[in-house]
């Protein structure tokens, strides 16, 4: 079973045992979100648009269960919704965990603090998508971070063609990896390519499913934002400063 799949399957078991139901979905101009309610609270989730990913048709799914059977399927931008719709669910979820405490620092400040705890000074450091902030904080601090993405705009300065990926995650004792791999089995293949214990952090928004549904992927730790439904409009309308400011939290694994 892939990755997705995992949390698809335990996304929609805490849907059914809950009473979760979709409330609404819809996508921005780089955004895929979804909303959910119960009769104690709402949540929202949202990933990236996989631009550049083939053709993007039109959205499909009336309810959790439709929208979900719909991801079985290659629908670049259909996958995206499911995983919205994992994080929304997963959102949800966190909210009744007492486990999972949001910490008062923004996921940047958040990942790099870690990174910089698990590394010294020299280190090389693979990132899987380029989380641009928080590598030129590395540099700054010594570290040796190497960056490989999707979007060919942003081949330079160190950031590599993703093609060179799975090379370098062979051989990396550490790597940060963005939430968008779940998308596709990106994910999966990395994992796989991974030295027996090293380190691998899931990070970013759309790793906002539910810390526990990960245990036992192969992922070693997560961080996310804590989003609340009033945040809609921030992240639909890409005010970055403003989202990546959100209360963070930190998940250490079992696996």
């Amino acid at each position: 079973m892939t990755i997705i799949k995992q949390l698809i399957a335990k996304a929609f078991e805490y849907a059914n045992k809950h009473g979760v139901e979709l409330a609404d979905f819809g996508v921005s101009a780089s955004m895929v979100y979804a909303t959910v309610s119960n009769k104690d609270r709402s949540a929202i989730g949202v990933t990236l648009i996989p631009h550049g990913e083939g053709a993007l048709s039109a959205l499909k799914g009336l309810n959790i269960e439709e929208i979900f059977e719909n991801a079985h399927g290659y629908n670049p931008l259909q996958r995206a919704l499911a995983l919205a719709l994992v994080n929304a669910l997963g959102q949800h979820a966190l909210g009744e965990d007492s486990t999972y405490v949001s910490l008062t620092s923004g996921t940047r400040s958040l990942l790099l603090e870690k990174i910089l705890e698990f590394t010294k000074e020299g280190d090389e450091i693979v990132f899987i998508g380029n989380l641009a902030p928080i590598v030129s904080k590395l540099k700054e601090n010594g570290r040796k971070p190497i960056v490989f993405c999707r979007q060919k705009d942003q081949y330079a300065h160190g950031v590599y063609s993703d093609i060179f990926e799975y090379e370098a995650i062979v051989q990396s004792p550490i790597a940060i990896i963005t939430g968008a791999t779940l998308i596709g089995s990106t994910l999966d293949a990395l994992i796989a390519l991974s030295p027996k214990n090293s380190i691998r952090i899931l990070a970013g928004f759309s790793a906002g499913a539910h810390p526990s549904w990960f245990e036992g992927t192969g992922v070693t730790h997560l961080t996310s934002m804590k989003l609340d439904v009033m945040f809609k409009e921030a992240l639909l309308k890409n005010r970055w400063e403003e989202v990546f400011s959100y209360s963070g939290y930190w998940s250490e694994l079992k696996h």
